[in-house]
């Protein structure tokens, strides 16, 4: 871990800011998501936090495809400042009514409405500035510690939610939100132009950049099939760290305090992997074999969580999960990043995100089905079943293994030259 920290001391300025700001964003988002549906539930019930759910779900799929041409026509760093400006003014209004002890559903819709637009053009600008801030050859350890800063800000944000809510009423969460937000705005205005700033994408009209966008996304077999079998994995992934988890706990007999120690070893998991153990094991395997390991270890850890009966195990399958994700990030990012063309990294990360979005809604569905059927531990095996499955999808991708184990400048450009049809100017 100290190792990890001198990295991050060693690294330049611009990723510095980058990673504090995203870190602030993390935290900032878990208290306020968690507070704002406390306070739905809490004041307007299942009815109106089940509206609410809907309502936000169907726009955050909408925005980001919508808004990605932003991403490749705009600076990264105006798109990062503007919509870290917008989130402040969000947790702003969200503070002010809740000083005001004012309840409505339609404001805090507004208000969540609005921090979607900007998240919808804050993070593919986000997620493909790294690469505009450093040489490639000093991209993987960029990335590395990037991951690291946002396991940091996955493993504080929920206890840092729940002590707010625990000790103060709802101004005092929306307050530290608010703080929070000021500083991940305050990193991101102070963000440096990029070094190795990428040229603007040519201008054309609206619906052809973004019909130019997906055709990229789907035109790369390669990222294509990556992507979706990645999503499938997240699809039975998610619901068992997260919805099914509590439901785990209860039928243990465990109180809510083991819910949130597993949440934080899930993290710490992570944490560990970027910061040494996912680079032990890419340099005693390759990258083929280092994730093939890593899908693995998720997909054992999972079918674990439904046989253990043992508490402090939990914690450890809950940490291997977490060492298995940093290994899956980390194994490819970079040959992805730099196998995009500049001018297209912006909307091929927002439509990662976008898929992202659409596991991250069938994943509870999903749990909710096979509940109907099967007991919460029988689930977990079903859905380890399900991750292995999938995993094994993935690793059958044609091409995948010879495109991890080139080296970082043959991955330059890569889907450009291979399937340049892909990448063709868009026709206004």
């Amino acid at each position: 871990m100290l190792q990890f920290w001198g990295r991050v001391q060693a690294c330049a300025m611009p990723v510095r800011l980058l990673m504090l700001s995203e870190m602030f964003h993390l935290l900032a988002n878990a208290v306020g998501q968690l507070a704002l549906s406390w306070w739905i539930a809490q004041r307007g019930g299942a009815a109106d936090l089940s509206r609410y759910g809907a309502l936000m779900a169907a726009c955050s799929l909408l925005a980001m495809p919508l808004l990605s041409p932003l991403g490749d026509r705009w600076p990264k760093r105006r798109l990062i400042r503007l919509g870290k400006l917008l989130l402040l003014l969000d947790a702003l209004a969200l503070w002010l009514l809740a000083c005001s002890a004012v309840y409505s559903l339609a404001l805090l819709c507004a208000c969540s409405l609005l921090s979607i637009v900007a998240n919808a053009a804050l993070l593919p600008a986000q997620a493909s500035i790294l690469a505009e801030l450093v040489p490639a050859a000093e991209l993987p350890a960029a990335i590395r510690l990037r991951r690291g800063a946002q396991a940091l800000g996955g493993l504080l944000g929920p206890s840092l939610a729940g002590a707010a809510l625990a000790l103060g009423d709802m101004r005092l969460a929306l307050g530290l939100n608010l703080a929070m937000f000021a500083i991940a705005a305050l990193a991101g205005w102070c963000l440096a132009e990029p070094s190795h700033a990428s040229a603007p994408a040519p201008h054309a009209a609206w619906l052809a950049d973004l019909r130019a966008g997906l055709r990229a996304k789907w035109g790369v077999p390669l990222d294509r099939w990556w992507t979706l079998t990645g999503a499938l994995m997240m699809v039975f992934l998610l619901p068992a760290i997260g919805m099914l988890l509590p439901l785990r706990v209860q039928a243990l007999g465990l109180s809510a305090l083991w819910f949130g120690a597993c949440t934080a070893a899930l993290s710490l998991g992570l944490l560990l992997g970027v910061a040494g153990l996912a680079d032990l094991l890419m340099a005693r395997l390759d990258r083929v074999r280092a994730m093939a390991a890593a899908l693995a270890l998720c997909g054992l850890a999972v079918a674990g969580i439904g046989l253990v009966d043992w508490a402090p195990g939990l914690l450890l399958l809950f940490a291997a999960i977490g060492l298995g994700m940093s290994v899956t990030q980390l194994v490819g990012q970079t040959h992805r990043t730099l196998a995009i063309p500049e001018a297209f990294r912006a909307r091929m990360a927002a439509g990662q995100l976008a898929l992202a979005q659409v596991a991250a809604a069938l994943a509870p569905l999903l749990a909710g089905l096979l509940l109907q059927h099967w007991a919460v531990a029988s689930v977990y095996l079903l859905l380890a079943l399900g991750f292995g499955f999938s995993g094994l999808l993935l690793l059958l991708v044609p091409g995948l293994a010879p495109f991890l184990r080139m080296d970082h400048a043959d991955a330059q450009g890569w889907y450009g030259r291979r399937y340049p049809e892909a990448f063709a100017p868009p026709r206004a």
